[in-house]
């Protein structure tokens, strides 16, 4: 049996700003570009790898977009700093790097300003093994068979 080939990402840098102290700044982020698909529509969009996220969560306008009904799926309340989040989970192809797994994501209008979604513990982390290198930031993505 072939060895897959592991799949490496550098850490995003964006520039930050204190809101407090108004200083500029930059951070370095496990943020990979992900493919979301469902049915024959597809969207692109960036998932922050968030081993501390139970779940997968993404802005609730990608799952209109890609035609899921999106109170139609099953509620779950996510609590958090931010307060009480109602989301909904739809069964949703996810393509990284061309390997294609069908999970679940749970979306919410709620987190339609986000710039990326989060990819947890369920249904990511469950399909690969993955390695966060801060110190040389990079990503490193291993499929689990």
């Amino acid at each position: 049996m072939l060895k897959e080939k592991a799949l490496k990402f550098p850490y995003v840098r964006e520039v930050i700003r204190d809101p407090i102290s108004k200083e500029v700044g930059e951070a370095f982020r496990p943020v990979i570009p992900v493919r979301l698909i469902h049915q024959n529509k597809s969207c692109r969009f960036l998932g922050l790898i968030d081993s501390g996220a139970d779940e997968c969560t993404f802005p609730g306008v990608i799952a209109e977009f890609l035609g899921h009904d999106l109170a139609k799926g099953k509620a779950r309340i996510f609590t958090g700093i931010g307060g009480a989040v109602v989301s909904y989970l739809h069964q949703t192809e996810l393509e990284i790097n061309g390997i294609r797994f069908r999970t679940n994501i749970y979306y919410s209008n709620e987190w339609n300003k986000m710039g990326f979604g989060l990819l947890g513990q369920a249904g990511f982390f469950t399909h690969f093994k993955v390695m966060l290198d801060h110190q040389n930031k990079e990503i490193i993505l291993t499929r689990n068979c």
